[in-house]
């Protein structure tokens, strides 16, 4: 097999991108995103809070007090900070039908991450996204809306659905946000009402920055989440449609979360596809499930279940699936995926994975063993 398909076949598997904020975290402190990101809507750098929670609260405590660096801050000044993601991947896969076995290792993300406050509501935040355009984000924010509101514009990825940090999961995948992309131009505002967060954005969609036509994306969400005694619930529905190009792809996905004792969550969505098969941004794999049909609709889900073992070892399944074409009767793909993650001090992530799916699309079955690395600031 060529590099340049170990490469892609690579990407594909696991590009997860440190931008994302982690679902289950949301839901295990049962607070909103921005409680750790500097980004309102989640992902990307951490604020000062979200990186002593890495370090105090999931972190191996003992380890973190021995071999983690005193004082640690990613301030340069009062008003400039940093942050730094890197993932290095290995993996072995083998496919049946026809019997085809790979493996490699891989340099997946270096980002960088500033964030320049301009006064105390207002900031500017680029993350340069080395060697890939597609990916750069460049936006300000302004917290000055009421009710603990927001407004961003910029170059931003709409924050739909989950924003599950696993591209590979098919809710993902068939979506232009796999891979931490679909950054777009545009307007994006919230409110933030107690437990409740709505969120809405105009931008010019997939078509490009400079889109001067009429037609453009639009984004909604809403999200809310509590508690009852010792279990944290967190639910929401958003809804992305891009009309922008004369092509139309329409995104809606339900989610929802469950933590019992901030130790077991169950995280679980839904997401429905409809759109135009040229218009539809997948992967490699996931086109080939495609049919030639002009008018595609399809339908993935994921369910994820992430215990605390002890503090800083994880235990972690997952389930998903994808139906390529819902007006077909037959054909679709099942992922099951069993690992764990170990955080041995702040900072720093390692996560054994062995998934098998079963494709009855292409008619062959796949087993994948991988080893991601991170290190984060």
């Amino acid at each position: 097999m060529s590099l340049r398909v170990l490469l892609a076949v690579a990407v594909s598997f696991i590009l997860i991108s440190a931008s994302f904020s982690l679902p289950r975290f949301a839901s295990r402190t049962n607070l909103p995103c921005q409680s750790c990101h500097i980004n309102p809507s989640g992902g990307g750098m951490r604020s000062t809070f979200g990186a002593n929670f890495g370090r105090d609260d999931i972190s191996v405590k003992a380890w973190q007090d021995e071999y983690a660096l005193e004082d640690f801050s990613t301030k340069l000044n009062n008003f400039i900070s940093y942050g730094a993601d890197f993932r290095f991947l290995g993996f072995y896969e083998s496919k049946t039908s026809p019997d085809v076995s790979s493996s490699s290792f891989f340099p997946m993300q270096m980002d960088v991450y500033f964030n320049l406050a301009v006064s105390k509501k207002i900031s500017l935040y680029v993350n340069p996204a080395f060697g890939s355009y597609n990916r750069l984000e460049m936006f300000a924010i302004a917290k000055v809306l009421p009710l603990n509101g927001y407004l961003k514009l910029g170059r931003f990825a709409p924050s739909h659905g989950l924003r599950y940090d696993d591209h590979t999961s098919f809710i993902r995948q068939a979506t232009p946000f796999r891979n931490y992309g679909g950054q777009q131009s545009g307007v994006e505002l919230a409110l933030n009402p107690g437990p409740i967060t709505i969120m809405g954005a105009v931008t010019n969609g997939m078509r490009g920055d400079l889109d001067g036509a009429l037609p453009k994306a639009v984004f909604g969400k809403i999200e809310g989440h509590g508690a009852l005694g010792p279990v944290n619930l967190m639910a929401g529905i958003s809804s992305y449609n891009d009309a922008s190009g004369g092509q139309n792809l329409n995104l809606l996905e339900g989610y929802g979360a469950v933590t019992i004792s901030e130790r077991l969550t169950v995280m679980g969505t839904a997401e429905q596809i409809q759109g135009n098969s040229a218009t539809m941004s997948l992967s490699s794999d996931l086109n080939q499930r495609n049919s030639l049909n002009s008018d595609l609709k399809q339908f993935a889900v994921m369910v994820e279940a992430d215990y605390v073992l002890v503090q800083g070892f994880d235990l972690k399944f997952m389930y998903d699936f994808f139906d390529p074409n819902t007006d077909v009767k037959s054909g679709t793909a099942q992922r099951y995926s069993g690992g764990f993650e170990f955080m041995p001090m702040g900072g720093v992530e390692v996560r054994p994975m062995y998934r098998y799916t079963k494709d009855s699309i292409l008619n062959r079955n796949t087993t994948d063993l991988q080893v991601l690395f991170h290190i984060y600031l």
